[in-house]
């Protein structure tokens, strides 16, 4: 609000303030002429003119709150407000003239109902304008506080009765000026000046603090109002109409709330809608611009936007988004109101911009990503390549190694028909048969990586099987067990091979051996695991424990060499294992793994 407007306000204030005065002492000074009506005072019927005038005035301001006040339910209390004032109008209107003192009596007694209703509705709506009806505990006090008006106002009515709150006779002919009061009169006033004090207050809470400063005009009012009182009380303007002069004061009051935007008004929704930082338009339902903020700006093009935020049939849904090649970089967007639509235009031109900076990149990134998929899918071929080729050459050195073993049992084979030489020659063929058995594992590890290169639990089962089947056959108690939950590789199974094959081959040169497998896999690794695999990364490994037990003349030349043979294998290949070799047996255990990380 600029300064001159404020100063406007003031001024009305003032007039508003010093006009009620006037009146006040015009009616006290009797200076309308009238008659006297049953030796009463007739300072009432000196201002009816003015009432028959006033009347009609606070009707109109009780429609127009209707057509101005934003909030249904402050605008339902300042038009009770103006209703009760006309209804206290009508009263004194029609009291003096009724010729009977009781009846006259209870018009008096009347006034209090407009008194105490219209400041308990002006602190409603003060309450409801600073957002305080919002707590739980307003909902109660409000109740409380009409719960009191229709108390006090059933002691008022009731005066006839007790005399509680005017005391008079009416065996005095001019007891209507020569009452006094009761303590329910000081009851009465003292419940209406706190609830004027607290609308006053809820209204400075409820103002913004741009408007606080323009409380002058208010407080002027207030000021007026309360020293009308005061001066009524004491009798120096018992003489003035009431009803009048507290309508005016009243009215005005409200008046000034509504126009300097403490109690909402369609005059601050308009002006604070035209600020708001926004292109937006309210459209009737006929596509005409109603409203518009300050960023509006009318263009050739507002015709097809409007005719394509009505067809786009906006009842069905609430909101609708659209754009237009007409209006580059920008989006509209339609809302459903009441009595037709809303139309907001937003600027998406950096958001354009960044669209097309991030489609750029991203078909960057799809190229550079099928790129290091084909690498990838490249690389892996030459790995498995390698590790084919790894694996051939591992296996034709270990073919090559058992060949010239199978070729020195066979040209080492005795030839006499004794015992001995039968024993001895027994146990040669049997070894070859083993190194033969062993030549063929490994070499169907090559045929294998050409057809299906995975080894199920099945596979592996079959092999251990018939390697135990076989030293059995032999007179070695031998027994295997395989718990291996998924499939392995061929380099895997290479090595389970080369320990199966070397640890079985030291049985041969035992007395009364005695072999147990056992084959299984896990997943070691994780945070604190302390086993060398980074917190979050897990490693599947493959174990084989074999056990050995013997007769303690058992630790021979050739059972030595198969352990050291199978010791110089594993730490070629580098894989995790512990051999113990003892004159009664031996024990291995090694793990073969694979690193992944395992989600």
């Amino acid at each position: 609000m600029g300064i001159d407007r404020k100063h406007v306000l003031i001024a009305c204030a003032i007039a508003g303030a010093v006009l009620g005065l006037v009146l006040a002492v015009l009616q006290a000074a009797g200076t309308f002429p009238t008659s006297d009506l049953h030796g009463m005072p007739a300072g009432a019927s000196r201002s009816t003119g003015f009432m028959l005038a006033m009347a009609p005035l606070l009707a109109a301001w009780g429609f127009t709150i209707h057509l101005r006040c934003s909030d249904a339910q402050i605008a339902r209390y300042l038009k009770a407000n103006a209703a009760l004032c006309v209804a206290w109008l009508l009263i004194v209107t029609l009291k003096y003239p009724t010729g009977n003192d009781h009846l006259v009596s209870i018009m008096w007694y009347l006034y209090y109902v407009p008194m105490l209703l219209t400041s308990t509705f002006s602190l409603f709506s003060a309450m409801r304008a600073s957002a305080l009806d919002r707590m739980p505990v307003t909902s109660y006090a409000k109740r409380a506080v009409l719960a009191i008006d229709v108390a006090l106002i059933a002691l008022v009515l009731t005066n006839n009765l007790h005399h509680m709150v005017f005391r008079f006779s009416f065996d005095d002919p001019l007891w209507s000026g020569s009452y006094t009061y009761g303590p329910g009169y000081w009851v009465v006033l003292g419940w209406i000046i706190p609830q004027i004090a607290l609308f006053f207050a809820c209204s400075l809470a409820a103002a913004r603090r741009q408007l606080r400063s323009a409380f002058m005009p208010l407080a002027l009012i207030v000021g007026v109002l309360g020293t009308y009182t005061v001066l009524y009380i004491l009798r120096f303007l018992i003489g003035s109409n009431l009803a009048l002069v507290y309508s005016i004061l009243l009215i005005s009051c409200l008046e000034i709330a509504l126009d300097l935007g403490i109690l909402p008004s369609y005059y601050w929704c308009e002006s604070m809608f035209s600020a708001l930082p926004f292109n937006l338009r309210i459209l009737s339902r006929t596509g005409e611009v109603a409203l518009h903020t300050a960023l509006f700006q009318p263009s050739a093009h507002d015709d097809a936007l409007h005719s394509m935020l009505l067809q786009s049939d906006l009842s069905r849904r609430s909101i609708t988004s659209f754009r237009t090649t007409a209006v580059p970089h920008t989006l509209f967007r339609g809302y459903n109101v009441t009595g037709g639509s809303a139309l907001l235009a937003e600027d998406v031109a950096a958001i354009d911009e960044r669209r097309v900076t991030l489609e750029r990149q991203q078909d960057s990134l799809r190229a550079h990503n099928d790129l290091l998929k084909h690498r990838h899918a490249i690389d892996g071929v030459l790995y498995r390549t390698q590790q084919e080729r790894t694996l051939i050459d591992e296996i034709e050195q270990t073919l090559a190694a058992k060949t010239r073993r199978i070729d020195e049992l066979l040209s080492d084979l005795p030839r006499g028909n004794d015992p001995q030489s039968l024993a001895q020659r027994r146990e040669r063929l049997t070894e070859v048969k083993l190194l033969i058995a062993y030549c063929k594992r490994k070499g169907g590890l090559v045929l294998a990586g050409k057809s299906d290169p995975a080894f199920n639990r099945e596979r592996l089962q079959l092999v251990f099987n018939e390697t135990a089947a076989d030293l059995r056959t032999l007179g070695i108690d031998c027994a295997a067990l395989v718990d291996v939950k998924r499939v392995l590789p061929a380099s895997t199974v290479s090595v389970l091979y080369d320990c199966l094959y070397d640890f079985a081959a030291a049985t041969f040169a035992a007395s009364n051996p005695i072999l147990m497998l056992f084959v299984s896999d896990k997943v070691e690794g994780g945070e604190g695991s302390g086993d060398g695999v980074a917190a979050g990364q897990h490693r599947r490994v493959v174990e084989m424990r074999a056990a050995l037990e013997a007769d303690k003349s058992a630790q021979t030349e050739g059972y030595t060499r198969s352990l050291e043979e199978l010791r110089r294998v594993l730490e070629r290949r580098e894989v995790r294992f512990s051999l113990d070799i003892a004159s009664d047996g031996a024990t291995l255990a090694v793990q073969v793994s694979e690193d992944e990380g395992v989600a």
